[in-house]
């Protein structure tokens, strides 16, 4: 088995392991509480990551362009958005649905490249286009039967409202890191990342610690007593990280992101073994259906 394989499986199930753990988080910290977490506690492991790296490669601390701190600026916030709204979402939906709502960020950023980037669109992509959409329309069903008055009304719904404003905020956050990131072209990839991701998650924790000083002390409060299950969350998004990196820089895009899919697998585990909630066949079929959409247009 070559290397960037099992990398990449720890990166999809440290991933989740993230989400867990802000989603568990959810009830004593709130919305926003557990949604910050994941950047206040990151701050440490993804500068010493950083260090690391700078040693290893003895390169030189890039100086950041304008355009660089732009499109930072634009990523930092829509991942914000995306998190908060991916926390909201476990309120309506178990923890797969979840996560899969937010795995249309594959599909929404391909679209977006193709609209703003000039991105070439085949058969294949309106194919998978396509099959994303039957997929979220089952998803975003309330109850385990089908019938069209029920999806009329489940469009509608709060869950499905979330569910595609995080996959949105995703994948305008995915677009505008991987431009900061080509802001650096004359150094290797997992350099250039890990120097963008280290600047990025100062500059997101600090305008949540802001945030929630101002509009929600006790749940800064709470996201300070109960430190030790906030840092196991940053711990894993930064194992996550640099697995996801080093995935990149062993191997081409397609192929990482394709068995980066794993993540509805371990999310799947997670939601029977771990939340004990029970998935209806409609939700696993548009599950499946998902990964077949978002398999289509990677390998496209």
């Amino acid at each position: 088995m070559e290397l960037w394989i099992p990398i990449t499986l720890v990166a999809a199930l440290a991933q989740t392991t993230r989400t867990a753990i802000q989603r568990q988080m959810k009830g004593p910290l709130g919305d926003f509480g557990a949604s910050a977490i994941r950047f206040i506690y990151a701050v440490p492991f993804a500068w010493l990551w950083l260090l690391v790296i700078l040693i290893l490669s003895k390169q030189d601390f890039p100086k950041p362009s304008f355009e660089f701190v732009i499109w930072s600026v634009i990523g930092g916030i829509s991942q914000i958005l995306f998190t908060v709204f991916l926390i909201k979402l476990f309120s309506y939906k178990n923890f797969l649905v979840g996560v899969a709502f937010s795995k249309f960020e594959v599909l929404l950023a391909a679209i977006i490249e193709a609209s703003f980037f000039s991105a070439i669109i085949t058969t294949q992509f309106g194919l998978a286009i396509g099959i994303g959409i039957v997929s979220m329309l089952l998803l975003s069903l309330r109850t385990s039967t089908f019938s069209f008055t029920e999806l009329r009304i489940s469009l509608y719904s709060r869950s499905t409202i979330f569910g595609l404003f995080s996959a949105t905020s995703l994948a305008v956050s995915v677009v505008s890191f991987r431009t900061a990131i080509n802001t650096f072209p004359d150094i290797d990839f997992v350099f250039r990342a890990s120097v963008t991701a280290a600047l990025v998650i100062v500059g997101q924790a600090l305008g949540f610690v802001i945030f929630l000083y101002i509009s929600r002390r006790r749940e800064l409060k709470a996201a300070f007593t109960l430190w030790k299950p906030a840092m196991a969350a940053g711990f894993f998004g930064a194992v996550s990280t640099a697995a996801w990196f080093s995935a990149f820089a062993l191997q081409r895009a397609a192929p990482v992101r394709a068995v980066g899919q794993s993540e509805l697998l371990f999310a799947l585990a997670f939601t029977v073994l771990l939340f004990h909630q029970r998935l209806t066949k409609i939700e696993l079929a548009g599950v499946f259906l998902l990964i077949g959409s978002i398999l289509l247009v990677i390998l496209n």
